[in-house]
């Protein structure tokens, strides 16, 4: 397995930094540069990954999350997290590029404006994972049509990321409040550098 190795955007003509540090910061209204692999050139069959042992697998609430965790609460959190592994289905899901813009937008900055963000990539075998990450208040999107919307989540987090499947993208999103999802940090990079 290859060394993680995360790499600053070319886009923001940021230096490349060493693996553990982290990409910079970008705001959630810039650019970003094609960060999307053909899911082609990736391995065939479903990906197989290392759970981390304090996470809790939980059943899925719907067809389309191939697994999903609880992650425990932090001291004085509010909340445990949860991380969802998405598939759905051949040439499905769509790319890396918009998918960041899309959970970009699920936060907001304390003055209601965007938040901001980390977006990187980390090479685990022959796979581009792009990774992303921010904090803020948290606006989940409903699934589906009708109901009530969600309640918004102040102080909260998400880690992802996008996964070069044979067929289609995965996508790996854990979200809860900040210093759980903090504390969590080395456990998701952990499961995605396990992946095959």
């Amino acid at each position: 397995m290859e060394m993680l190795a995360i790499a600053a955007l070319a886009s923001i003509g940021g230096p490349r930094v060493a693996a553990g540090e982290g990409p910079p910061l970008v705001p959630s209204h810039g650019p970003i540069v094609p960060l999307e692999q053909d899911p082609a050139g990736a391995p065939a069959g479903p990906l197989t990954w290392k759970t981390p042992a304090a996470w809790k697998s939980t059943p899925p609430k719907s067809s389309m999350r191939k697994a999903q965790y609880s992650l425990p609460a932090a001291a004085g959190d509010p909340a445990e997290g949860e991380c969802v592994v998405f598939y759905f289905g051949a040439g499905q899901g769509g790319d890396a590029k918009a998918n960041v813009e899309r959970w970009r937008a699920m936060f907001t900055a304390a003055d209601g404006g965007p938040a901001p963000s980390r977006v990187g990539e980390m090479k685990v075998g022959s796979r581009v994972i792009t990774k992303m990450e921010s904090s803020g208040t948290f606006q989940p999107t409903p699934m589906g049509f009708g109901g009530t919307p969600p309640s918004p989540k102040p102080d909260w987090m998400m880690l992802g990321a996008i996964v070069p499947g044979g067929d289609a993208n995965w996508f790996f999103r854990c979200t809860g409040p900040k210093k759980t999802l903090e504390g969590e940090r080395a456990n998701f990079d952990a499961l995605l550098a396990s992946i095959r």
